[in-house]
């Protein structure tokens, strides 16, 4: 699995710098094999080789049963697994069900975000294909929708925007936060508006480190159960090994916070690149929100809704390429960025990997 998740990534590597002398054809089939890949990948992979798979191989056979576990699972998963085992299939069905749904979305929604969509896809890979199609696959297929959503949204067709969220929350309920973008419009945030930005990871840092909990400024019963069921998972101290990487060592959030402070800074240029922008920087914004405010509430909660609304940080950082001159330079910058989140995120599962056996 890691040899070719390498070579299909050193493939969309390769390409992306020279995208644009390709014919839309060769493109197009240079994409669809890799996402063929992609999906062959994710689904061929043992339960031990990434984090949350032996999981979902609990979850998989528990679906039907009535236990706790289920309960905790989306209508969908349960369909889909008591489907699958009714028809004598294994786990691996079930990844290459989510697969088949998620990648091919996935790269849908770039070619219709990006003027450089083999470039978007290197960005993809270097991170989010493995947090994502690799390991919470559920919530793979909920951000891919969030990404259509966002497409819709900034196009000004609202209500397919809001139809890709709703059948977001059909594979994981914390798709419902994406109604959140219809807070947000495309325009370019004003003076006061931007220097909040600027401010906003400072003081979240301060609240990431404090023992805040914004959650009780919630109505009771507002909440709901889920809210509370993370609030125990935090008091017992079981939400560590779900919360993901620590903040001050997680270089992949940190690259998007600089990116966020760049994106600011260079805002008209990577709006005249890709219309997407001012929108995915608010977009970005939001999901810094959720993981310093709400990091005190629950370490799993924050991570999952900052990973979800995150993604749109992929449009940025397609377009940052256009913010240097010449292009290539750009792409060279962006390709090595994405090289390094590649492999952090590649000795990060390996890691996980170690514990797990």
């Amino acid at each position: 699995m890691i040899l070719a998740l390498v070579v299909v990534f050193l493939i969309a590597l390769s390409l992306s710098f020279i995208e644009e002398r390709l014919s839309v054809t060769d493109k197009l089939i240079a994409y669809l094999l890799m996402g063929i890949a992609l999906i062959f990948i994710a689904g061929t992979r043992g339960i031990y080789d990434t984090p949350d798979s032996w999981e979902y191989e609990d979850m998989y056979y528990a679906a039907g049963s009535g236990s706790i576990l289920e309960l905790a699972n989306e209508p969908t998963f349960r369909y889909i697994s008591i489907t699958l085992r009714g028809m004598g299939f294994g786990i691996n069905a079930l990844f290459f069900v989510y697969a088949f749904i998620s990648v091919p979305l996935h790269l849908a929604s770039f070619w219709k975000l990006s003027r450089l969509p083999i470039l978007t896809m290197v960005v993809y890979l270097s991170y989010y294909y493995q947090m994502h199609d690799l390991v919470q696959i559920r919530s793979s297929i909920a951000s891919s929708l969030f990404l259509f959503a966002f497409y819709f949204y900034a196009n000004k067709r609202k209500l397919y925007a809001l139809l890709f969220i709703l059948a977001g929350t059909l594979f994981h309920y914390s798709a419902a936060a994406g109604l959140l973008l219809f807070l947000f419009n495309d325009k370019e945030w004003n003076a006061w508006q931007r220097w909040a930005a600027y401010l906003m990871v400072p003081i979240g840092i301060v609240f990431y480190y404090s023992s805040i909990d914004i959650s009780y400024l919630i109505p009771e019963g507002l909440g709901g159960d889920k809210l509370e069921a993370y609030r125990k998972l935090r008091d017992m101290g079981l939400e560590d090994e779900q919360a993901g990487w620590a903040l001050k060592g997680n270089l992949v959030i940190w690259m998007n916070v600089c990116l966020f402070y760049c994106a600011i800074i260079f805002r008209n240029t990577l709006q005249t690149a890709c219309k997407y922008s001012f929108l995915a920087i608010k977009v970005l914004g939001l999901a810094f929100v959720c993981l310093f405010f709400l990091h005190n509430v629950s370490a799993v909660l924050a991570s999952r809704l900052c990973d979800y609304f995150e993604v749109t940080s992929i449009i940025l950082w397609t377009a940052a390429v256009y913010a240097f001159y010449p292009v290539i330079a750009g792409k060279v910058i962006i390709n090595t960025v994405s090289s390094i989140r590649f492999v952090l995120s590649m000795l990060f599962y390996a890691m996980a990997q170690l514990t797990m056996k």
